[in-house]
């Protein structure tokens, strides 16, 4: 206590310059939650007594959770979001699978978009601070990570498929039966995009011209209509059971690709669309819907149709980036008032009831903090970029 008081001023300076750093956009209604939302970016990253820095799921780093958990990380604190990413590679497996969690070590043979989200955590370093030999040392690693993934296509038809019901965030016990992912098609379609582009700025011909074949592929099986084996069923892009069926259900996860631009216009705003006539409710939009029937989850909740605020975070990210700002910023409030002002304890949460608008899950959530992403480079510094074009 005598040392913190000893420091106090030192400390009200710096926080201070910190507030002051933060891209803070003039629109008072999302200026005012930032805070809430950084709180977990801050309390969740650790040193550990060995060196290694991480941004935690919950008690280890994994790219799924430290993706979106390190936007603030990345344009703030450099050094440690360079440090986590090699680490990352770190620890990579031989044959490029990259583990489901490192500090400690927790190994699932299926996930897909752990491996996907490095690649796509590298890309936006290089995109956020331009080239440097130490990313070109790194290309090697980054290839056989790609590959990893692409062996994952098991029939040759064009994208990895989900084996267990680990392959992306949506790893409940219920999701066993899918066997394409919208989510897991557009990050794959991004990373696929940032690796020939990076392929091109280190003169790798052989890898440009194999990730732009399977890219080719890929967004052709994507956007195919389901009646021909794809994944487009003329308003949005359906999840794929492993009987080769399409589910009904709308998954609000496919917006990652309107944000990344795999997906194309007139699709994107089909989507959008969809999401605003099918899965939006007084508190946001449910993660997917209609809701599934006979499982564990009840109607609303947590994968059966909860509003996840990192996940609304990135569609109303999306939605600015494709000339919907006012749409998103209602969206944002709705979130907002549910998360925060009508539940009482200023805490952000896992998930809403999209039902009833409590919270739900855990709260101190990482990944909440992509906000500062949709703020920085989607409100604040438009002219930033945070994937190679």
């Amino acid at each position: 206590a005598a040392y913190a008081m000893s420091r106090c001023s030192y400390l009200m300076e710096a926080t201070s310059k910190f507030h002051d750093s933060l891209p803070f956009t003039g629109i008072p209604e999302v200026d005012e939650f930032l805070p809430y939302y950084l709180l977990p970016a801050l309390v969740l990253t650790r040193v550990t007594s060995g060196g290694e820095i991480l941004t935690m799921g919950y008690c280890e780093l994994n790219q799924r959770d430290s993706f979106w958990t390190s936007w603030m990380h990345l344009v703030h604190f450099r050094d440690a979001e360079w440090k986590m990413i090699l680490e990352s590679y770190d620890a990579m497996r031989e044959d490029g699978k990259i583990p489901t969690t490192i500090l400690p070590v927790i190994e699932r043979e299926d996930d897909l978009d752990i491996n996907l989200f490095l690649l796509l955590r590298t890309a936006r370093y290089r995109a956020f601070y331009g080239p440097s030999e130490n990313i070109a040392a790194l290309w090697p690693k980054m290839k056989k990570v790609m590959d990893w993934v692409a062996g994952r296509d098991l029939d040759g038809a064009g994208l990895p498929q989900q084996v267990s019901y680990w392959g992306d965030w949506k790893d409940t016990s219920y999701m066993k039966d899918r066997r394409y992912s919208p989510f897991v098609g557009c990050l794959y379609l991004a990373a696929l995009d940032q690796m020939i582009r990076m392929a091109g700025e280190f003169g790798d011909r052989d890898a440009s011209r194999r990730y732009r074949t399977l890219y080719d592929i890929a967004f052709g099986k994507m956007n195919a209509d389901v009646a021909d084996g794809g994944l487009w069923n003329g308003k949005f892009y359906a999840q794929i059971g492993k009987d080769g069926l399409a589910w009904e259900h709308l998954a609000q996860d496919q917006m990652v690709g309107v944000l990344y631009g795999t997906v194309p216009p007139e699709r994107a705003e089909s989507i959008m669309d969809a999401l605003n006539t099918t899965s939006m409710t007084e508190w946001g939009i449910c993660n997917m819907f209609p809701y599934m029937e006979g499982i564990t989850d009840a109607p609303g909740i947590y994968h059966n149709g909860g509003i996840w605020p990192w996940m609304s975070f990135l569609d109303c990210w999306a939605r600015i980036s494709a000339g919907r700002k006012q749409e998103a910023l209602d969206i944002l409030g709705k979130v907002f008032r549910a998360d925060i002002t009508l539940s009482g304890d200023c805490v952000p949460n896992e998930y809403i009831d999209s039902r009833h608008g409590t919270n739900g899950g855990f709260y101190i959530q990482g990944w909440n903090a992509d906000l500062y992403g949709l703020m920085y480079f989607g409100l604040k510094h438009t002219d930033k970029a945070f994937f190679l074009k």
